[in-house]
């Protein structure tokens, strides 16, 4: 017998991959190895402990009695690990490591990019690997350390912590604006040309507005609508109509004077930007000061 010679902690990681993957084949891709090494470990594993761990059917790996109590005790190892290691890295005080996360491909692009070069240039001991992306993401499946979202977190078991407001802008350009009637109320909208978010192929869109510390329900529907922030950033621009954008997007723009702010009394009600992470993350030192670097840099003067 010479599974003793794998690496314990190497084999607990298989297992809480192959249960929170659901096969083998997506285990193997996250680690890195090949499906059929994936198998034979777990054989190992399961040699070693001399208990079966899983049940193999054609659809999904399922754990057995003994398979449970494994899995959680192997979560348990590798939490553990990884605390040993943050507690090592919390003494060298240096941050040095990985940091792998995800968020909105345009927030990510445009206001999240400037931070994380910066947070590199000041740490370069730590790499960064960012997907820009508005799929869905599971932290544990996909083994992330931070997830941004402008979502409530439903019933997932993770901690947030408020990053940012996406505040909003309703706008023009100064082309449409000098070209057409002024407004001084939400409803003189109706009156005007505008483009607006598509949703399953819908070109009703809701606007609600805050002013006076009261919430505006407005509901409007476009000439024009598309599903990307950056078609209607183009659309607006080119003198189409008037559209509701990330104030990000357009902030040169608006101090340019080619666009204009469009109702300045009347506020956009915006998103708020959490980042969402594990309890184990948490813990970590790394992940805690990155977030406080985001937070810092996006938080105004």
């Amino acid at each position: 017998m010479r599974h003793h010679k794998l690496d314990t902690l190497y084999l607990m990681r298989l297992l809480v991959a192959i249960v929170r993957c659901g096969s083998f084949a997506a285990a193997a891709a996250q680690l890195g190895i090949t499906p059929s090494k994936t198998s034979k470990d777990l054989r190992h594993l399961e040699q070693s402990l001399g208990s079966v761990l899983l049940s193999r059917t054609t659809r999904r790996v399922q754990l057995t009695d003994a398979g449970e109590l494994a899995y959680r005790q192997a979560d348990q190892m590798i939490a553990l690990h990884e605390q040993l290691l943050d507690g090592l890295q919390r003494r060298r005080s240096a941050l040095c490591g990985e940091l792998r996360i995800t968020a909105p491909d345009l927030w990510g692009e445009v206001v999240l990019t400037p931070v994380l070069l910066r947070f590199r240039a000041d740490h370069p001991e730590v790499r960064i690997i960012a997907d820009f992306s508005n799929t869905p993401a599971d932290l544990l499946r996909d083994n992330l350390h931070v997830a941004f979202r402008s979502t409530e977190l439903g019933t997932q078991p993770y901690l947030a912590r408020p990053i940012a407001v996406d505040d909003l802008v309703l706008c023009a350009s100064a082309d449409y604006l000098d070209r057409h009637p002024p407004l001084s109320t939400p409803q003189d909208l109706h009156q005007h040309s505008l483009i607006t978010r598509s949703q399953e192929y819908g070109r009703h869109e809701r606007w609600p507005l805050l002013a006076q510390g009261r919430e505006i329900p407005l509901e409007v529907a476009g000439e024009l609508a598309f599903s990307s922030k950056k078609a209607i950033h183009q659309g607006m621009r080119q003198g189409l109509g008037i559209a509701r954008l990330p104030r990000y997007l357009v902030a040169a723009e608006l101090a340019e004077g080619v666009v204009r702010e469009v109702l300045p009394d009347y506020r956009p009600k915006g998103a708020h930007f959490y980042a969402l992470y594990t309890q184990r993350r948490a813990e970590s030192a790394l992940v805690g000061h990155f977030l406080d670097y985001v937070i810092e840099a996006l938080t105004p003067s």
